[in-house]
């Protein structure tokens, strides 16, 4: 029975092969889209947990502060005899800023994206694998390095790199005493080059507050599995003098919980976004349920165009358990082709994961195992309500009333149509304005205002130790297109040098930027008040920005310091300037005036012309002074706009489901008016005979559609404002969501929904009525 029900099944499909195509591969299009989709979110709801302990390993946070980068003198406290602890290591992250890497014998260089600075007791708590070490533990000394078996091989090629010496960025000189596979892909952190933090010079960043100094550094802890993270906490408060730390109050966050944690900690780990995660899985429950929907409206149709072969079947003693195997069957067979189908799309997709998501997911077969019971449990839901939908509808229905075509009563109220079609129209609506509302956001971001002068405006890496930076600036000045030059310590999109405000309780951080002469000048940064640096200022003085006034609370800055290190007195206010994406809000800064030559960055100021010419004009002065350094380089326009490169896959990729989800509309739509001309089609024979023009019966199909379309409009408009508005607050600069994005997203879903109703109505008004009644 069920051979001759997969041969039946499979003529009605072959019948039917230009609609069963269409339903078909839109399913198959929709179901792969939710595939991808599912893979992605899998993929970023599993950050972390690669490594082998990471429900035991917590980061250790400053609760009132909301800051992760805590005292590195706290890590020695750690290792000490506290119960619950199997072990501790201080982890500090730096991925921000240009790196090198050389091997000065061979005059090779390897760019370090990505650095570590840590203990021997990370390579346990993380369980990171060793190729080969010089000693039993990866670091052996205080002055020891260990590289990715990536970097060790770009910079040693085939000799072995162990006891090697690498100069790091001119800063110092390091020996090779490991070699490490990569940390886990699916990670927040990744490593090229590791140093060990035991040695203090290797610790890369410092803070002070208050006259106290230390490094900052992630701290992490591996719990046992019988300590609460909780208790382990108050212990660590009671234990840890928090003055002594300068922290208020610690607490403990999951290692899988730092990717898409809500809580605002500043940290270089990578971080998800989950209300863009929603968005995601949000679009694929849309196009499983608009291919679902189209699915059930195919299957139905299908019952209706039988109902005569229905009728006989029952009339030969067919029952209503033969029907439904004959409709499993047959939507079944549909079903599984589509989802064979969907695979098959998916992995030919794969390849090009990165361009729609921004990252490139790399699928294992445990991934598919992880994520197939959730697909296979939507097929299984698909294939029910397909099979028993139209048998429960056209159980209804009379013997007599199916040996005559009956096609229901004309006024019956087709709630459950006018319901799905309505959903259609309402998630293509809200898809439409979501798309606009982020592409008007990425506008926003690129053509804000960074209140410096970003055009023609590069920043030129001078590496520690540089032969003279004052040399090379005075002779890029020279070349005729350079209009204005500056060497600074940090600037910005790269802050290298944070101070305290020194205010006691009320302490805040304050972004600085050591800055030479002319630095205004090329930087167009505007100077509200007061003047500029004279010669006589060199480390004595410096430029406040409106931020830092503000959070100081002073009303003039006439006869103010800025207390810290040797302190600098105030001698002017400066417009506020972004040194960081629009993430994030305008942070206290200052320009302190200095004449050292410890500038890690000269900013050049080119006037229009041929670029190429002018970067290559400059490179032969720099291979001039210093032959065996590379001279790195980016326009200032083109760093700020990386900053949200995410964002712009994230809105590409957005875009592409959200037009699968559209056309799965349109799909949906002609259906419904295939199936509206269908139950009419000699409605509208009676209508064209009494003299009806063919505007009159499109008027007559459309009219319905457009008031559905204004219901979904009203449903849609609050939802996708709700969801952006939750976008947008991650953004500290915001777009406005203007009401004009959800009326033209409105008009569009509109257009696109009459256009395809107008198509099939009007294949409907021109049809010979004659051919419609010559049955009656």
């Amino acid at each position: 029975m069920i051979r001759f029900n997969l041969k039946l099944a499979f003529r009605n499909l072959m019948k039917n092969r230009v609609y069963s195509l269409l339903i078909i591969g839109g399913f198959a299009i929709g179901f792969a889209a939710c595939i991808l989709i599912g893979l992605f979110y899998h993929s970023e709801t599993t950050v972390n947990k690669d490594f082998p302990n990471y429900k035991q390993i917590y980061r250790i946070y400053d609760v009132k502060r909301s800051r992760c980068n805590l005292n590195w003198d706290l890590y020695p406290v750690l290792t000490q005899d506290i119960a619950g602890v199997k072990d501790a290591c201080p982890l500090e992250y730096g991925t921000d800023f240009r790196m090198t890497a050389k091997n000065e014998q061979a005059h090779t260089f390897a760019e370090i994206k990505y650095l570590l600075s840590t203990t021997n007791n990370f390579f346990s708590i993380f369980s990171v694998k060793m190729v080969e070490t010089l000693g039993q533990k990866p670091f052996d000394r205080k002055e020891a390095m260990v590289l990715s078996r990536e970097t060790a091989r770009e910079l040693f090629g085939t000799q072995n790199p162990l006891g090697q010496e690498v100069n790091f960025n001119n800063f110092f000189t390091g020996t090779v005493t490991g070699i490490f596979e990569n940390l886990p892909l699916n990670s927040t952190f990744k490593a090229d080059l590791i140093l060990n933090s035991e040695n203090p010079t290797y610790r890369m960043s410092n803070t002070g507050v208050n006259g106290q100094r230390y490094n900052p550094a992630n701290l992490f802890v591996l719990l046992d599995d019988k300590t609460s993270p909780g208790l382990f906490a108050s212990k660590l408060n009671q234990i840890a003098p928090a003055k002594v730390f300068d922290i208020d109050s610690m607490a403990l966050q999951n290692l899988a919980d730092i990717y898409l944690s809500p809580q605002k900690l500043k940290s270089k780990h990578a971080k998800g976004n989950p209300v863009l995660l929603k968005i995601f899985l949000s679009i694929a429950a849309l196009i499983l349920l608009l291919s679902s929907i189209n699915y059930l409206n195919y299957s139905i149709s299908m019952q209706y165009a039988k109902l005569k072969g229905i009728g006989i079947n029952k009339t030969n003693g067919a029952s209503w358990r033969n029907l439904i195997n004959y409709s499993f069957v047959e939507v079944a067979l549909g079903v599984l082709i589509a989802l064979l189908l969907s695979v098959a799309i998916a992995l030919l997709a794969l390849p090009f994961s990165e361009k729609l998501f921004g990252k490139a997911l790399l699928v294992n077969v445990h991934d598919w195992i992880s994520v197939s019971p959730y697909f296979l449990g939507v097929v299984v839901l698909v294939i029910l309500v397909n099979s028993l939908a139209p048998i429960y509808i056209l159980s209804k229905f009379k013997i007599t009333e199916f040996l005559s075509g009956f096609r229901g009563k004309k006024n019956r109220k087709q709630v459950g149509k006018q319901a799905m079609l309505t959903f259609q129209l309402t998630a293509s609506i809200a898809l439409i304005a979501v798309v606009m509302v982020i592409f008007k956001q990425l506008y926003f971001v690129n053509h804000s205002d960074l209140g410096f002068n970003k055009d023609l405006l590069i920043r030129i890496d001078i590496p520690h130790k540089f032969t003279n930076p004052e040399t090379f600036k005075a002779e890029t000045d020279k070349l005729p297109f350079v209009q204005s030059s500056a060497i600074s310590m940090g600037c910005p999109g790269m802050i290298n040098w944070r101070m305290g405000s020194n205010t006691g309780k009320d302490n805040f951080s304050i972004n600085v930027i050591s800055v030479g002469d002319d630095y205004l000048k090329t930087m167009g940064i505007e100077l509200l008040k007061e003047r500029e640096f004279l010669d006589g200022d060199a480390d004595k003085v410096c430029l406040m920005n409106e931020e830092a006034i503000k959070q100081y609370q002073w009303d003039s800055f006439e006869g103010k310091r800025f207390e810290n290190g040797d302190g600098y007195d105030v001698i002017g206010i400066i417009k506020d300037f972004k040194v960081k994406s629009d993430h994030f809000g305008v942070e206290p800064l200052a320009l302190v005036y200095s004449k050292k030559q410890e500038g890690n960055i000269l900013s050049v100021q080119l006037a229009p012309g041929n670029f190429g010419q002018q970067i290559k004009e400059i490179q032969q002065i720099w291979k001039k002074l210093s032959p065996y350094e590379p001279m790195n380089f980016m326009f200032y326009d083109d760093f700020f706009q990386s900053m949200y490169e995410k964002e712009k896959k994230m809105a590409a990729s957005i875009t592409f489901f959200s037009i699968i989800a559209i056309v799965l509309t349109c799909m949906g739509i002609l259906g419904q008016i295939f199936m509206i001309c269908l139950n009419r089609v000699k409605e509208i024979g009676i209508r064209k005979i009494n003299g009806a023009r063919i505007s009159e019966v499109m008027l007559l199909l459309n009219i319905d559609f457009i008031r559905w379309a204004a219901i979904a409009f009203a449903i849609a408009t609050p939802i996708a404002w709700y969801i952006m508005h939750k976008w947008l607050e991650s953004f500290a600069y915001k777009t406005e969501l203007s009401w004009w994005i959800f009326a033209l997203a409105g008009l569009l879903a509109l257009g696109i929904a009459f256009l395809t109703v107008s198509w099939q109505s009007w294949r409907a008004a021109t049809r010979n009525p004659v051919k419609a009644l010559r049955y009656e």
